[in-house]
């Protein structure tokens, strides 16, 4: 009896501890200036990363059928870091409504960003890229005249970060949205997708690492 219990005691604490490695592993991010590992210089709290909708390119809005609701060539996306990451957490960001926006420009239906919400960055093991996630945001947009609101629930798949040692690394998003608010002209979601290039800090390599 006590050689069993002390099987299961193991058990238990080897698989308390293989969690535990997986987790570090898991949420190990940051923002570095140069492919190294460990990075021996990384992104400081309060760095302000601001993308731009990369140059030939537009956002797009669609329905599940494929028809477009929204093109918009002008945008940014524009936060402020509020950790700096490492072995055991992930890269933070918020973005307040007026650092997620799309001007009302020829050829694109007006958008109105009515509540910002908080970016995380996780690396991709044995690349200098990673993935992002969304939690909150309220984007509205006009649809035939009703406006609808559309948003994310909580740490919602949104898209890639591609690192860059020039300081041209890629926003890339393609994600769903819900809606949260609308009449029945409102379509129940909307797919999302755009490419962001960096534009501040600007001539700053970013690349996303392990620790």
């Amino acid at each position: 009896m006590k050689y069993v219990k002390t099987l299961v005691l193991a058990a238990v604490a080897a698989a308390a501890l293989t969690a535990l490695a997986g987790a570090g592993t898991a949420s190990a991010t940051v923002f570095c200036h140069s492919t190294t590992s460990p990075c021996p210089q990384k992104w400081t709290t309060g760095t302000e990363p601001r993308f731009t909708v990369t140059t030939g390119t537009a956002g797009i809005w669609t329905t599940t059928t494929g028809e477009v609701v929204a093109k918009c060539p002008e945008g940014e996306i524009r936060g402020k870091m509020t950790n700096s990451g490492g072995a055991a957490e992930t890269i933070k960001e918020t973005v307040e409504a007026s650092g997620l926006t799309w001007p009302s420009v020829e050829a694109c239906i007006k958008t109105i960003t009515t509540e910002g919400g908080t970016l995380e960055y996780h690396a991709i093991a044995g690349t200098d890229n990673g993935t992002i996630t969304a939690t909150g945001f309220k984007i509205t947009i006009e649809i035939l005249g009703a406006s609808c609101v559309y948003g994310f629930g909580n740490g919602e798949d949104l898209g890639t970060l591609t690192g860059n040692g020039s300081g041209k690394a890629v926003f890339d998003i393609n994600t769903s949205f819900l809606k949260k608010e609308g009449s029945i002209i409102c379509p129940t979601s909307l797919k999302w997708t755009e490419s962001f290039t960096q534009v501040a800090p600007s001539n700053t390599a970013l690349y996303v690492g392990a620790s």
